[in-house]
């Protein structure tokens, strides 16, 4: 078994640790309608800084490569589960009153996980995917990327509201974004061999363009889509500059197995309003650098958290895992193997 990159391990923190500092920012304390002062600019900077979260977390798959099996896609749908039922519970058993509404969201995908139904279709598709890779040209893969992303930066961003992309939140956008991880991995050589510094400078020039742009016109220009070109170059520049980075630290590789509990603990509606909450009054009681110091303090004690109690998770699934569910996936599989087996015999007859 092949050691994890600890400095794609980090990365992975870190991508959850900016979807709790981009959640801190707009979802909590509203957006920015105008910059009048140095608050209203600094906010959306941190906001411009922080909204390359999820890209970078797809860009991780595509630059690795999304290795399909069904235990994988069990153990993501145990995951979202586990913390759906586990959150929920205490919080019935206290009194609190669950809205249905919400409990459907959860068990369905809906709005406070609309990452996992568009990670699952990426994760599922990746066959394909992969094998478009495997067997084109690189001139023929820069052509589809190029193409993808022409349509994606004019319909997905300009005008996301009215299509399939939504501004970056579906699977079309994953699946490009994987696309341009294998591609940055496997065939764009020469921009891997930029420095550390200069992938920070790049990410941080993508980064500051729709800030001033905000500044000087007034106009957002769905900045904050994920399809924006601006969030993909800041995204997939601030990704490179990790794959510079070369050590091994157990402890990194240890709790980043559990990065993704981050996301999903803190969007259950039962725990999403205490967060929100507790943001919005630190940001009335502090101000300036005190209130910044406290938000990155808050997320990342929340994060490792997390991250740690995610451990028990992992602890119960490998316990099912040995009990019955291998057993379970290995008859699926060969059931699925037989049935595919047949249906070729057939097509010879």
């Amino acid at each position: 078994m092949n050691k994890r990159a600890s400095n794609i391990e980090l990365l992975r923190i870190i991508a959850m640790m900016l979807v709790l500092l981009l959640h801190a920012n707009f979802l909590s304390l509203g957006g920015v309608e105008k910059i009048t002062s140095v608050e209203s600019f600094s906010r959306f900077m941190a906001g411009q800084l922080c909204i390359i979260c999820v890209n970078v977390f797809i860009l991780i798959s595509g630059w690795f490569g999304i290795n399909p099996h069904l235990k994988g896609a069990f153990s993501l749908l145990f995951q979202v589960f586990f913390y759906a039922i586990s959150v929920t519970l205490p919080f019935v058993l206290m009194g609190d009153h669950i809205e249905l509404g919400n409990l459907i969201d959860l068990f369905y995908f809906g709005s406070f996980y609309w990452f996992v139904p568009a990670y699952l279709v990426l994760y599922g598709f990746s066959p394909v995917l992969n094998a478009f890779v495997k067997q084109s040209s690189v001139r023929q893969y820069f052509f589809v990327l190029l193409t993808f992303f022409i349509f994606e930066f004019s319909l997905g961003w300009i005008r996301g509201e009215i299509a399939t992309y939504n501004f970056g939140y579906s699977t079309i956008s994953f699946i490009g974004l994987y696309l341009l991880g294998r591609f940055l991995n496997l065939h764009f050589h020469s921009i891997k061999q930029f420095s550390t510094m200069k992938y920070i400078l790049l990410y941080l020039l993508f980064t500051i363009i729709p800030v001033l742009w905000f500044l000087f016109t007034g106009d957002e220009r769905n900045m904050f889509a994920y399809s924006s070109p601006f969030v993909v170059f800041a995204s997939m520049f601030f990704f490179l500059a990790f794959t510079k980075l070369k050590f091994e630290n157990k402890y990194v590789n240890y709790l980043a197995c559990s990065s993704f509990s981050i996301y999903l603990i803190h969007m259950h509606p039962s725990i999403w309003p205490y967060y929100k909450n507790i943001i919005a009054a630190t940001y009335e009681n502090l101000n300036g650098l005190v209130f910044i110091l406290f938000i990155i303090l808050f997320v990342f004690v929340f994060s490792v958290s997390c991250m740690l109690l995610d451990k028990l998770r992992i602890q119960l699934w490998n316990y099912l895992c040995k009990t019955f569910i291998d057993k379970w996936i290995f008859g699926i599989e060969n059931l699925a193997e037989r049935f595919c087996d047949k249906m070729a015999f057939n097509k010879k007859e």
